[in-house]
């Protein structure tokens, strides 16, 4: 299992920063507001503040498809990868999301010098690719575990969640962190802060941002299992203000570096992410899970609707986006396709559904991108969900001949037919074209391109 799927709690271009001020909605006004529009929901709802950050969102060129290509992978046994699995991540992929899993036995390793080697070796390949470090902000996994700090996390169990009866929060069997406690706030934080402080020969960052996993922050469940909807509001609160400190301290280091947080997959949780301060989001369950009908793979259309509405709205053009692309209708994680469709279980079965689906996923993607959305396509959240040529490895052999596609700018902004659930979108060397009730309907045909 993938520690990305193991959820910890449920907290599910102006160049000046400035004060932000916000009165979060109670959980009855998040119930009550449940479906209406995002700018509603802002109005409504939250009372603020919001200057753009000092740092401008990552922005990438039109050229061919592989420069819209983004990965999200990580070791699962604490192993580098060879020179030439890194040469072929640095020359792919324009953003990399990685790190790594712990050992199980109590070892030297530590994540932080992994991660620092593995972006080095990136950079030295491809100088200009993004690289950032996967963290989470549920339990305290890899933070008490083979963090350079755990030692510092384990001398303070009062910085540990407990729930409203007074019990310890423990997920899979580990604790949790108290957003609540200024002093494990600032200590996470820090740890966050810290890790993008190492530069390179010319002054820039190793690593030019953090990851936060776990960031669906909602109203509209309990934080975790115990926990009342005042603590809840609070720990939420305690969470987004610790990422905005975060990416303040970030902002002065300068160099473009950044706080994505992922899960901005709903209007309430797209709205605590801007709240944060935090420069990116991911958007994770693009077109899969709750987008769905998980009995049968059809697009959940309504939803869809919302989220493609979500993706475009003005409020996220200041921040990097990632767009986690899937090969089709994911019904479950990990990598479960609805009672109709056969779910793969074999490497070379892997391979050849995301072969066969990379067109018809990239269109969605291509519906909504900007220059500021990068793709993020693959099965998982392991190394060898992005790198061909492993026994592990879920991508084909010849990696997506497409992304050596041209493709250009985008046009135009999407249009819908009316009275339909198809949408086009033309790009300077591409067409897209989304139905709603087909999504192995949805392609894009490229202008000039063989592949």
């Amino acid at each position: 299992d993938s520690i990305e799927n193991v959820k910890g709690p449920d907290t599910g271009d102006s160049e000046q920063g400035g004060t932000r001020t916000i009165q979060p909605p109670s959980p009855h006004a998040i119930n009550k507001m449940r479906g209406l529009c995002f700018d509603a929901f802002f109005v409504a709802a939250m009372v603020m503040v919001i200057t753009a950050q000092k740092t401008k969102p990552y922005t990438h060129k039109w050229d061919t498809v592989a420069d819209v290509m983004g990965m999200h992978g990580k070791s699962h046994d604490q192993q580098q990868p060879t020179d030439t699995e890194v040469a072929f991540m640095a020359n792919n992929y324009v953003q990399i999301t990685t790190g790594s899993t712990c050992p199980k036995q109590n070892s030297s390793f530590v994540l932080e010098d992994y991660t620092h080697t593995l972006a080095r070796r990136i950079k030295a390949v491809n100088p200009d690719v993004k690289v950032g470090m996967y963290w989470r902000l549920g339990m305290a996994l890899e933070i008490a575990t083979c963090s350079r700090s755990a030692p510092i996390w384990l001398a303070h169990p009062e910085w540990r969640l407990k729930d409203d009866s007074g019990a310890y929060v423990i997920i899979n069997g580990n604790y949790c962190i108290d957003y609540t406690s200024p002093a494990a706030t600032a200590f996470y934080a820090s740890v966050l802060v810290n890790v993008t402080r190492l530069t390179l020969a010319d002054g820039s960052p190793v690593l030019d941002y953090v990851y936060v996993d776990n960031g669906g922050f909602t109203m509209t469940r309990p934080y975790a299992k115990g926990i009342g909807p005042k603590r809840s509001l609070a720990l939420i609160e305690g969470t987004v203000n610790m990422i905005n400190s975060v990416q303040t301290q970030l902002d002065a280091l300068g160099h473009q570096r950044n706080v994505f947080i992922n899960a901005m997959d709903t209007e309430e949780t797209a709205g605590w992410h801007i709240r944060s301060g935090a420069s990116g989001s991911m958007f994770d369950h693009w077109s899969i899970l709750q987008f769905t009908n998980r009995n049968n793979g059809s697009f959940n259309t309504p939803m869809m609707v919302e989220g493609i509405e979500l993706a475009r709205n003005p409020k996220m053009s200041n921040r990097s986006i990632q767009i986690k692309g899937w090969p089709g209708p994911i019904s479950a994680q990990k990598d479960k396709y609805p009672p109709n469709m056969v779910t793969p279980t074999t490497p070379a079965e892997f391979k050849a559904i995301a072969a066969q689906r990379f067109n018809s996923e990239l269109a969605l993607y291509l519906l909504v991108a900007e220059d500021y959305m990068t793709w993020v396509y693959s099965f998982f959240w392991v190394l060898y969900d992005y790198i061909p040529g492993n026994p592990a490895s879920t991508v084909p052999d010849n990696f997506f001949p497409q992304t050596k596609c041209p493709l250009g700018p985008p046009l135009n902004a999407p249009a819908r037919k009316p009275n339909t659930w198809v949408y086009t979108r033309e790009y300077q060397h591409a067409s897209v074209y989304v139905d709603l009730n087909d999504r192995n309907a949805s392609k894009v045909t490229f202008h000039k391109c063989d592949a």
